[in-house]
């Protein structure tokens, strides 16, 4: 017996030891950071091996719902319905005569209608009032204020179980989605985080508003900045987009061995890509003198500037040199080839970009992937909202294109089907939404269907406003791409051009691999004598309209949308108008929706202009002043 107590003893040592060694050789294999400290190099390397074995189990349990889909979704609705039955809401919609039918899909769906944001306004009002269980019974953590693509701002109310879904059945799927995808992709080097400061208000309830993305006031955020490129006093940065993002490019750019660029959308590396283009000699000038550039350093507080400054950690005439190589145009025709954009120039070890690139933004992916990009991977791995999870990608593609699984404990799913698109006048018999929602297992492949949801936050049979395509199932949950917002069709008499068949006109005179393109948008021209579009474009320097291009986009989006032939032919649309913005009209434009309060995290180029005067802007803007 003692025998094999020390037996057992020694052999216990040598497989601890053993495991010891294999976990030291593998943190010595990773590339690291130089700008890691030993400490914060272990930190990630931990971190990451909970995360991946985390997210193996949670891909596991989404699996396993999976295969359960319709029951799975019916005990969502069920405990969302008894959680929530004796709020102001609950009582007045009768969620306890649904809770107690025996089939309480059915009874949902019979009784509670299809809502509008309109429908909550009253609810919403009370709640940021400070009036407690109005319409959740826990206890709201905040108003999550929409982009505003699409027209009107919406306050939706955020709970912490909106919060703790995304994490448990979102991020923690991405890590074990994600080396799938780039095996590389969990080394030891920092990402650059592109977030912001948020800009919160307070209702007169106390409850704040703004924006519900990961951001820097998160309590957990300061724990993952060992992480991250860009030190913490970086993302104190406020009200100073550009100023922000300056500073997220100085550091990103000190860092030779930086592995990833993450985003919430794909459009801000390609802003942070193009401010490095535009700016490489100020930043490498910076890194060269271990100091900020006097004019971003005017915009910020001189305590600010010290500490940022101090994180610098003196000059690096090396990398300097290496960051005016790379803005150099390459030499040879060896360099033009896959490998050799500027962002790997740049960073010859830059693993990926992660940021949704789907919808609006593919646009984006094609103009990085085609040009400064070309050769890293883009990942799209979450479909999400203000009003909560909504997909993930258990396979993304490395050009940014995704079909998201519907996460099934995230929300209650249902799909209003599309009309096609006829040669009928708005306001006729024939609708844009057919009568009647359906559920997952009623869907079928191919078709397009707006999103219903009943979210973790109080929201019921609530239209988001997604349009959304079907491309098959994961056992038994649907697999789906995103095709455009509701609000953002041209639709003057039913034709409904949608963002990508604008897309598909705009990218046929200017493709992505041309480079000429640098931002375009559009209204409706309803008061015209005849409706018609107006397309506004804003081109690269030097580059002009020519008279021959307005009939030319037009043709174009003829061709796009038959439907739209088929008005222009008989004359009831007139051909659209192009108007070219003048060089920094999109960036005003931007300024002006950030001081209207939208975050830089969540804004996205509206494709449609609602607002009367954001068309004036475009319309008027002379140019930079």
């Amino acid at each position: 017996g003692a025998m094999f107590r020390t037996w057992a003893r020694r052999s216990g040592c040598t497989a601890v030891g053993a495991a010891c060694a294999i976990e030291l050789w593998r943190f010595s294999s990773f590339e690291r950071s130089d700008f890691h400290t030993l400490g914060s190099a272990f930190h990630q390397f931990l971190l990451f091996d909970v995360m991946r074995l985390s997210g193996r189990l949670a891909r596991r349990k989404h699996d396993q719902d999976c295969s359960n889909f319709s029951a799975v979704q019916a005990e969502v609705l069920k405990e969302r319905l008894l959680a929530n039955k004796d709020t102001a809401y609950g009582r007045e919609m009768r969620f306890a005569d649904m809770v107690a039918a025996n089939d309480v899909v059915s009874a949902f769906r019979a009784s509670h209608p299809v809502t509008r944001y309109d429908h909550y306004d009253t609810w919403v009002q009370r709640i940021a009032a400070g009036e407690p269980a109005v319409m959740n019974a826990e206890a709201e953590t905040m108003l999550a204020a929409t982009s505003g693509t699409s027209g009107r701002r919406a306050l939706l109310p955020n709970t912490p179980a909106l919060s703790k879904t995304f994490f448990a059945r979102g991020i923690l799927v991405i890590f074990d989605t994600m080396p799938r995808a780039v095996p590389d992709a969990f080394q030891l080097q920092k990402t650059c985080k592109l977030a912001f400061a948020p800009s919160w208000t307070t209702t007169s309830g106390g409850l704040r508003v703004g924006p519900n993305s990961s951001g820097p006031k998160d309590k957990s955020f300061s724990s993952l900045l060992p992480l991250y490129s860009t030190p913490a006093e970086g993302y104190q940065i406020d009200h100073d987009e550009f100023a922000a993002m300056y500073v997220h490019a100085l550091f990103a750019a000190r860092d030779r061995k930086l592995g990833i660029l993450e985003a919430n959308f794909v459009s801000l590396p390609a802003r942070l890509i193009a401010l490095l283009q535009r700016e490489g000699e100020r930043i490498a000038t910076d890194i060269e003198l271990g100091r900020l550039d006097l004019e971003v350093a005017s915009r910020l507080s001189p305590a600010l500037v010290t500490a940022l400054e101090g994180r610098l950690g003196g000059g690096d005439a090396a990398r300097a040199a290496e960051i005016r190589a790379a803005l150099a145009p390459p030499v040879c025709e060896a360099e033009r080839g896959r490998g050799r954009s500027f962002a790997l120039r740049l960073w010859p070890n830059l693993r990926l970009i992660l940021a949704n690139a789907t919808g609006a933004f593919a646009e984006y992916a094609e103009r990085l992937q085609a040009g400064p990009a070309e050769g890293v991977p883009i990942l799209s791995t979450v479909y999400a909202a203000s009003e909560g999870l909504i997909g993930i990608s258990l396979d993304p593609k490395l050009d940014g294109s995704a079909a998201y699984c519907l996460v099934p404990r995230a929300m209650f799913y249902e799909f209003l089907p599309l009309e096609p698109a006829s040669a009928t006048p708005r306001g006729s018999s024939k609708g844009e939404l057919a009568s009647g929602t359906l559920l997952p297992h009623e869907l079928c492949i191919g078709e397009q269907y707006e999103l219903v949801i009943t979210n973790l936050g109080g929201l019921c049979r609530y239209r988001i406003g997604d349009v959304i395509r079907v491309v098959g199932f994961h056992h038994g949950a649907p697999l789906v791409e995103f095709q455009y917002r509701q609000g953002q069709l041209l639709n003057l008499r039913g034709e409904k051009t949608s963002e990508p068949q604008l897309a598909a006109a705009v990218s046929k005179l200017w493709p992505a691999e041309a480079g000429a393109l640098v931002e375009y948008s559009s209204a409706e021209r309803a008061e015209a004598e005849v409706p018609h579009y107006l397309i506004f474009l804003e081109l690269v320097d030097g580059s002009r309209l020519t008279p021959e291009m307005g009939p030319a986009l037009d043709r174009a989006l003829r061709e796009s949308n038959p439907v739209y032939d088929s008005w222009r032919r008989k004359g009831a649309l007139g051909p659209c108008q192009v108007r070219q913005v003048e060089k920094g009209g999109f960036e005003r434009l931007r300024a002006e929706r950030l001081i209207e309060g939208a975050s830089p995290q969540q804004l996205k180029v509206s494709r449609v202009l609602r607002n009367a005067a954001h068309v004036d802007l475009l319309w008027n803007w002379k140019g930079e002043q």
